[in-house]
């Protein structure tokens, strides 16, 4: 299947059903949000309604057993939707223009979205997934595999097991699932996205980043109904807003996989706009719609519903006072608002009563210390906060602005200070604005408390921080909306100008980071793909050789682990015995471990980083530096660590390079009679291998020949040894392995 082909229909069937389970809940929205309105929120009503009915059921069942509640639960949502329409179609004034109108501004920030990061991956030929510098993509991956076959109370089980007697995870893709499991931390999309795979007959590895660039557009689309909701218009501002999502803070965190950040922020808007719609307007309809999008938030990211909570609080004591001022009886106030606020906490309970428990036990874990939080490298001095927020800097390259120049002057203070200026022209003259500011002000004191309570924690202040550039999204928006149609044509020079400046700052630092990704993010290889597409139907385990040598590993060998698991369900073998570059950091947290379960002996297949290197294995099929072989002796040799390697895009010789470490392998295979392992390195530099009792060697016009006789009893043999130096990177490379029985000779 073409990429293009392959991404837009993966994509498509996201947004359909996230479409078809939303349109009925966005009928129930109020008549002030629009026909354009109803139809951006329906995504993100729809992943509301989908994720606290998937989460329930993951609870007690596999999504292999339950994905097929989305069909039924589509076919309802949108019956209900067209009765409603039907019920009330005289109300709704519809005319050809305004639809297309509609319809122009609703693609134009889908292209601004979706078309950069589609570009991307095109570029690279693959459909993923893709990882920068953070590879938390590996998680969600392993989640949405491992929910198809597993079940929320199963796999806690598994990890008390584990707790209990040590025995380790024969499915390394359990690790993740089950600690997640136990742990109660936030599930992010993990409930709606496997059951939508599920339904597709996918793997997760196929629909990550697909599915990510339709939450991230959900997102934007959800800014784009919130601003012609609060400007009762269908200005073109509101596509700014939702244009925005394509921008720099936005690109960082698709490419470095922040799923559930991406999930929570396309929740904020929402939360907000329907919150306030209920506090205007107290019918149960606004209050269900408002309840579902926190029951959804419990599930997603628990971290924001206090702070939604308190803004509630906030928006209610400025009622009050409001309500004061004018004579009302403060007393009759209050009691009004008994029966709404109850009604909401019930219902958002009932919704997700799974999301809610494991939000208490949770929080019950972290107040007990048991839960380390990570800790990252990167700093967010204040000066720097302008321009990432508002998009005129890249998140990766923000120097500090006293020592950045001019450019960074301009970037990161005088453009955000131009722009601030219409965002606080939209605070001033828009009256939902005090509510994003309000959440805005508790983002930063919960940020403050958060970096210096968590000794200094900077990933815990940024994750405060995040929900303020989709809110800067909004209220710039809303500032060159009320510009834009003052009666002056100065005015509304100045509000096409600084609408201009927006477009132009933020769409160039997108283009220079969006290049940038390309460049340095790695990005799956189809070759993976494409090659295991022509693993035999038998039952033969495949081994995953030479991923954890990449330069990529940390991202590469889990996520391809997790590709052949999803082709060869339970038969994936892989060596635990290096962790450079954190090649174990998202398998088994890192930690080098001798063969166990997770290693099959006996395996039939080899999925191969390492093509290039001869050995008695049948070649099956080969894609530049991937190949997929097939094991016909008895006695097998597989590295197991001293190797690198390069990108596989940029090497298709696929002869791994010796690093400092000392060389390791497994002779795998049944003998009683002693075993070698014979192999030969491309010496571009005089090697001398290190004194070892059974390790023999010969250098002889460029080619360094070893035989190392292997420990241990079968069907694991391990072989170790290392050079008098450390070698230089790429000087000496691995050319062929073979196991011998009897004598081993180097000439």
């Amino acid at each position: 299947m073409h990429i293009w082909t392959a991404l837009g229909a993966r994509e498509a069937a996201l947004a359909a059903v996230l479409l078809l389970i939303g349109a009925g809940p966005a009928t129930l929205l109020s008549p002030r949000f629009d026909g354009a309105s109803r139809f951006a929120l329906a995504p993100v009503l729809g992943f509301s309604l989908g994720t606290c009915v998937t989460t329930t059921l993951l609870e007690f069942a596999p999504v292999g057993d339950t994905y097929w509640i989305l069909i039924p639960l589509g076919i309802a949502s949108i019956g209900f939707a067209a009765w409603r329409t039907l019920r009330v179609r005289r109300r709704v004034p519809w005319t050809p223009r305004a639809v297309l109108r509609d319809v122009a501004q609703i693609l134009v920030v889908c292209i601004a979205v979706a078309a950069p990061l589609n570009y991307a991956l095109h570029e690279r030929h693959t459909v993923g997934p893709a990882a920068y510098t953070y590879t938390d993509v590996d998680n969600y991956v392993a989640l949405q595999d491992v929910a198809k076959t597993t079940s929320l109370a199963d796999g806690r089980r598994m990890w008390k097991h584990y707790e209990r007697t040590g025995e380790r995870f024969a499915e390394l893709g359990d690790v993740p699932y089950a600690l997640i499991a136990f742990l109660g931390t936030n599930l992010d999309a993990t409930p709606i996205g496997a059951n939508v795979t599920a339904l597709l007959g996918l793997g997760a590895s196929d629909t990550n980043s697909p599915f990510l660039i339709v939450l991230l557009l959900s997102a934007a689309l959800a800014a784009f109904a919130c601003v012609r909701r609060v400007t009762r218009s269908s200005s073109w501002v509101a596509v700014l807003a939702g244009a925005l999502f394509g921008g720099p803070f936005f690109l960082e965190l698709w490419f470095d996989s922040y799923q559930a950040a991406i999930v929570a922020l396309a929740l904020i808007l929402p939360a907000l706009v329907l919150g306030w719609e209920a506090l205007d307007d107290r019918r149960p309809a606004n209050l269900a719609l408002f309840a579902l999008v926190l029951a959804a938030t419990l599930s997603v990211y628990p971290l924001f519903v206090p702070l939604l909570a308190a803004v509630g609080g906030l928006a209610i004591l400025w009622r009050g006072l409001t309500a004061r001022r004018a004579g009302e009886n403060i007393g009759a106030f209050a009691r009004a608002l008994v029966a709404p606020i109850a009604a909401v906490i019930a219902m958002t309970v009932a919704f997700n009563v799974i999301g809610l428990r494991r939000d208490i036990t949770y929080y019950q874990k972290l107040l007990n210390d048991e839960i380390p939080l990570p800790r990252v490298g990167f700093k967010l001095p204040l000066d720097i906060l302008p321009g990432w927020l508002l998009q005129t800097r890249e998140f990766w390259y923000m120097p500090s602005l006293g020592v950045g120049g001019f450019k960074q002057i301009l970037l990161g203070a005088l453009i955000p200070a131009a722009l601030a200026v219409f965002v606080v022209i939209g605070v001033i003259r828009h009256r939902f604005a005090i509510a994003l500011v309000a959440l805005g002000a508790l983002c930063g004191i919960a940020a403050i408390y958060a970096y210096s309570s968590e000794d200094n924690c900077t990933y815990c202040a940024e994750r405060y921080l995040l929900p303020l550039a989709p809110m800067l999204a909004v209220l710039l928006a809303l500032g060159l909306f009320t510009v834009l149609r003052a009666p002056s044509w100065r005015w509304r020079a100045l509000g096409a100008a600084g609408a201009l400046l927006a477009v132009v700052a933020v769409g160039q630092r997108a283009r220079i980071e969006l290049d940038r990704f390309i460049d340095g993010s790695y990005f799956m290889d189809t070759a993976n793909r494409g090659v295991l597409a022509k693993l035999p139907r038998d039952r033969g385990a495949v081994h995953v050789e030479g991923y954890g040598a990449s330069v990529f590993a940390q991202a590469e060998q889990p996520l391809v682990y997790h590709l052949a698991s999803e082709r060869a369900p339970g038969r994936v073998s892989i060596s635990l015995g290096s962790n450079v570059g954190n090649a174990l950091s998202y398998l088994n947290f890192g930690v080098v471990q001798p063969p166990g379960p997770e290693f099959h002996a006996d395996y039939r297949y080899v999925l191969t980083r390492f093509p290039g290197v001869q050995t008695d294995r049948q070649v099956i099929v080969r894609s530049g530096g991937i190949a997929l072989q097939r094991r016909v002796r008895a006695l097998d040799v597989t590295p197991s660590a001293g190797f690198g390697i390069e990108m596989a895009r940029l090497y298709a010789a696929g002869l791994p390079y010796v690093t400092a470490e000392p060389m390791a392998f497994h002779v795998v295979g049944g003998s009683e009679a002693p075993v070698w392992a014979r192999l030969t390195f491309q010496a571009a530099l005089p090697s001398e291998v290190a004194p070892k009792s059974g390790v023999r060697s010969q250098l002889a016009n460029g080619t360094l020949t070893v035989c190392a006789r292997a420990t241990g009893d079968g069907p694991i043999r391990d072989v170790t040894f290392g050079l008098t130096s450390p070698p230089t990177p790429g000087a000496l490379r691995l050319t062929s392995m073979r196991a011998v029985t009897g004598t081993c000779s180097v000439r």
